[in-house]
């Protein structure tokens, strides 16, 4: 009669033991899982402001951008800046433009999480945007020749409008240097989605863009809170 008591107790404490352990399993689990929502980091390119200390004033550019952190996976972004133009041309053909830009969308952390362990603040980021601007612009002293007649005009064209939509592919690395400060750089391809129009004025830069052809590349070195 003891031994089958003494085996009843066993058996019980037993059950106890591992139904404690699988709680505390759980609950380890609970704690390392990344929530929805784990920040928003505010971003200051620097590359542009350094680009626009070397490049004689023909073309100037600023942004900053907001991203979201959710489940250390999915980072959405907003970018907004200020960009322009004021060049002149081998063939003294003057352009001028300046407008802001905004750009939208997505990128996936591509570093696989270790199953149950702290998510780390290092990331490796490839992602897509879709770019927007309107903005208006001059150009001046263009000279027309008709052969024909052997004539010469000069034409200015003042306020001419334009509206650019652009799409990109993105990928960089972001790490934490400091608790909550942040680093990193991008590259990225820039492709032109309305080209412009046949016989129309088109503009030389296109602000957030670039030089406006048909696609170009981009480069960005970013530092950021987050908060």
């Amino acid at each position: 009669m003891r031994s089958i008591l003494r085996y009843i107790i066993s058996f019980v404490l037993l059950l106890n033991v591992s139904n404690v352990g699988a709680q505390e399993k759980k609950t380890e689990e609970k704690e390392t899982k990344p929530a929805l929502l784990n920040g928003l980091t505010v971003q200051v390119d620097i590359a542009s402001l350094a680009y626009n200390l070397i490049s004689n004033g023909g073309t100037y550019s600023s942004e900053a951008s907001v991203q979201a952190d959710l489940k250390h996976k999915y980072f959405p972004i907003v970018e907004v800046g200020f960009g322009g133009a004021d060049k002149v041309t081998a063939d003294n053909i003057g352009f001028k433009t300046n407008g802001l830009f905004g750009r939208v969308g997505v990128d996936l952390n591509l570093l696989k999480q270790k199953e149950g362990a702290k998510p780390t603040n290092n990331l490796f980021l490839a992602g897509v945007r879709l770019g927007f601007t309107s903005f208006l612009y001059d150009i001046s002293n263009v000279t027309i020749s008709d052969n024909y007649w052997g004539t010469t005009e000069v034409l200015n064209y003042e306020k001419q409008s334009a509206t650019k939509i652009w799409y990109e592919i993105v990928a960089g690395v972001k790490v934490e240097v400091i608790k909550n400060i942040y680093m990193g750089w991008t590259i990225r391809t820039k492709n032109l989605l309305n080209k412009n129009a046949e016989g129309e004025v088109s503009p030389w830069y296109v602000p957030g863009f670039g030089v406006n052809t048909s696609s170009t590349w981009g480069f960005s070195y970013s530092i950021g809170y987050r908060f």
